[in-house]
């Protein structure tokens, strides 16, 4: 292992070659990765691009490709096309130090060409079969530190083709890594130089940047995205004058004039969601998420216009006010004269065209809560974009126009009471096509918003908090249902023969109070957050990943986003023709779904003698019974029987049993009184795996034995399927126990059966399986012998 010594300078958004003729030069080198995602940050030719503000990113949300494991170690390796010495490294953390930025490391050099991430090896194991690093280290960072170089040396020379840098640990404690720059040294450190430059637009100052800098030319000056350099001037050995152009992506008029000025929406913060400015009749002025393609039309209040000049600074109006932000203590509000705001760029990684204000500088415009108030660094929360307001209506009238409910359930709710009309359908695809084209009048557009606000109130219905449904896929024509195989309790599509089943019932609360997000429930148990790669798990009322969905629809084409995860493959989606759960696109037809009120459920009936028998367990109330007679029942003094009471609804949570004589029966979804007295009957809304640490001793199942209904001890069987009722057997002697109907008791003989199911496997009296048995013949089934 080498001893090794650490150092820091700090790196403003930019880096090439060296001004240390020590430094390696970069030319030629070709770079691989453990896995990248490369629309974040630029992938993994960012490493050695010269540009601190690109960088690489490991795979993550499961997109990208490489290791999916989403887990540390990651690494990149630099092949430096023959072998070469050093005894540095150097190491640039992306901008702003987010997710990724190393704090512990591993390197590598080798001669021999490194393994790459196959189907079979992950980056883990590939680093694990290493053996001894030639360095390792560790990088600290400073409360409020910028983006820094971080050094580490040897105290002899390295040497070697390949350079392997492995990312084991950083500072967010997640699985991903990042890396903007990567540098080599034969010296024992990488030398830096300060330089400041100055921005100039026609003559005027408009913004400064200095630079420990490791890269040369230092005429090559960091972009500031606002403008377009020119010359870069020197004026001493630490500064240089950049003259620019200005890139602003608005319009400036020299004087408020409501009739002629060019409007925008302004959109803060907006990497979270389109968190818009909004100037109200009170004078405040607040920041609302405004949805897109929920938006029938944008109103004046969401409106501004900017007047002023890049020397003096700029007035920002609002349309519907006619009146220009202006602080009222800490907070923006609207005033009649307004105050002055100079602009500046975002140092925001993620904000190509954002823009930040600011009255002092040093205190720049920023989103906190619902409001506006200040902020010492030009970072994402003090980013701002500006948008057409017609991008708005466009938006929102996109997603109807190709409206059709062809296809969908006859239950299933949603139609679009307007467009369901062919005439009108017409005519506001008529109006969409007029308002999209390029150079479309205002009048176009109001027409549009006009036709948008009828179909937003053709918008009747939709899921509601508190109620019950089933949803059935668009591409697969299947319910989505619980799985209730209890080994593996996950979300998963089935194909249920009429969807009445209890494990296809969804149940819709809220997330948190006035977010617009849903909880969606299934068998008692909550989504988790979408994942492409398994299926959607599912968690208690504890459970710590819980999904937030947010629930819109096109007519009868319900969508379900989870806005926890927040990609664009986010949307529930029925994957492997309809075997499970997953996230994907919003676009695809498996993500698509038709929801349809669950008003009852289906539970079959085994009949047994004159009567059908079934026991059950639900998630949700039932205020009715067809077909059949709801039981529930306590256990009597001896514990050998339950005395059975009839009851017209059950609650949730509560075991009961079904006679009747119908093949079905038939329970209406509802609210129910509470059971008085005791009930012995518990059950499952997932199912019981029986495994060593849960015994079958401890279960007592409904079932049949030798003709007899009751509840006995389970025989050779795995689980207990899901919805079922049994009785908890842990403190009680009998491995059976009767049902007492009015003083009508079953008979009972103790001993085990298949689950309630009588198909247990059946032999002769010389032991020979027997499959097809006579009626009346002699046998012996579960040890026991009977007559069929």
């Amino acid at each position: 292992m080498k001893k090794i010594t650490f150092m820091l300078s700090l790196l403003m958004s930019m880096g090439a070659m060296t001004t240390s003729a020590q430094v390696l030069q970069r030319a030629g080198w070709t770079v691989t990765v453990s896995g990248e995602n490369a629309n974040d940050g630029g992938g993994k030719a960012a490493i050695i691009d010269g540009n601190n503000s690109t960088y690489w990113h490991s795979r993550y949300n499961n997109n990208g490709t490489g290791d999916a494991t989403q887990k540390l170690p990651q690494f990149f390796v630099i092949d430096l096309g023959q072998e070469t010495s050093f005894k540095s490294i150097g190491y640039v953390p992306r901008p702003g130090l987010e997710n990724g930025t190393a704090t512990s490391f591993k390197l590598y050099v080798s001669n021999t060409e490194f393994e790459s991430v196959s189907g079979s090896k992950n980056a883990a194991s590939i680093v694990n079969a290493l053996g001894d690093p030639a360095l390792t280290g560790t990088f600290t960072y400073a409360n409020n530190e910028g983006q820094t170089i971080k050094t580490a040396s040897s105290e002899t020379e390295l040497k070697g083709r390949y350079v392997m840098f492995v990312i084991t640990g950083n500072k967010n404690n997640n699985g991903f890594a990042s890396c903007a720059e990567f540098y080599l040294s034969k010296d024992a450190s990488i030398a830096a130089k300060s330089i400041t430059y100055h921005y100039k637009v026609d003559g005027t100052e408009v913004a400064t940047r200095t630079a420990d800098i490791v890269a040369i030319p230092e005429e090559q000056a960091p972009n500031l995205g606002l403008f377009t350099n020119g010359a870069v001037i020197k004026t001493d050995d630490n500064n240089y004058d950049v003259t620019c152009t200005t890139n602003f992506p608005f319009t400036v008029a020299e004087s408020y004039n409501a009739a002629t000025a060019k409007w925008y929406v302004i959109d803060m913060h907006n990497n979270q969601a389109n968190y818009l400015w909004k100037g109200n009749d009170d004078n405040s002025i607040a920041i609302e998420t405004v949805g897109k393609t929920t938006t029938p039309s944008l109103s004046d209040n969401y409106q501004w216009t900017f007047v002023g000049n890049i020397a003096d600074g700029y007035k920002l109006y609002n349309k519907a006010t006619n009146k220009a932000a202006a602080f009222s203590g800490s907070s923006l509000a609207l005033s009649e004269t307004g105050d002055v705001f100079k602009i500046a760029a975002s140092t925001a990684s993620n904000k190509a065209d954002g823009f930040c204000f600011y009255k002092t500088e040093g205190a720049y415009l920023n989103h906190q809560g619902s409001g506006i108030k200040t902020w010492e660094n030009t970072d994402e929360g003090s980013t701002m974009h500006v948008q057409a307001p017609e991008s708005y209506p466009l938006a929102y009238a996109q997603t109807y126009v190709n409206y059709s409910d062809e296809g969908a359930p006859e239950e299933a709710i949603g139609a679009n009471a307007y467009l369901a009309v062919a005439d009108n359908l017409n005519a506001f695809k008529t109006a969409y096509t007029a308002a999209s084209a390029e150079g479309a009048t205002a009048e176009q557009i109001k027409t549009l918003e006009e036709q948008n606000a009828k179909v937003a109130a053709g918008n009747t219905s939709t899921m509601e908090v508190g109620k019950y449904y089933r949803l059935y896929n668009k591409a697969h024509k299947k319910y989505a249902c619980l799985n209730d195989n209890p080994a593996q309790v996950t979300s998963k599509l089935i194909g249920t023969v009429n969807g009445k089943g209890a494990s296809s019932v969804f149940y819709i609360e809220n997330a948190e109070a006035g977010s617009g997000r849903y909880r969606i429930k299934v068998g008692g148990l909550t989504l988790g957050k979408v994942s492409m790669s398994t299926n959607i798990a599912l968690g208690d009322d504890n459970y710590a990943n819980k999904g937030g969905y947010v629930i819109s629809h096109v007519g009868k084409t319900f969508l379900f986003f989870d806005q926890v995860t927040g990609s664009n493959y986010s949307y529930i989606h029925g994957g492997d023709s309809g075997e499970r759960m997953v996230g994907w696109e919003a676009n695809n037809n498996a993500s698509q779904w038709y929801v349809i009120p669950a008003t009852d459920v289906e539970i079959d009936m085994t009949a047994q003698g004159d009567k059908k028998y079934a026991s059950a367990y639900l998630p949700f109330g039932v205020s009715n019974v067809a077909g059949a007679t709801a039981y529930t029942g306590a256990l009597n003094a001896e514990k050998n029987a339950i005395d059975m009471t009839a009851t017209t609804s059950v609650p949730a949570n509560t075991g009961f049993v079904l006679v009747g004589t119908a093949d079905k029966a038939t329970l209406t979804i509802g609210t129910a009184d509470a059971i008085s007295g005791t009930n012995a009957l518990i059950g499952t809304n997932t199912g019981i795996a029986f495994a060593e640490a849960t015994p079958k001793a401890n279960y007592l199942v409904f079932g049949v034995n030798n003709g007899t209904v009751g509840f006995y001890t389970p025989g050779n069987v795995t689980a207990i399927p899901a919805n079922k009722a049994y009785i908890s057997a842990s403190e009680l002697s009998n491995q059976a126990i009767a049902l007492n109907f009015g003083n009508t008791v079953t008979g009972i003989n103790a001993a085990t059966i298949n689950n309630g199911e009588n198909n247990a496997p059946i032999y002769d009296l010389s032991g020979r399986r027997v499959w097809a048995p006579v009626k009346g013949g002699l046998y012996i089934q579960n040890g026991k012998k009977l007559v069929k």
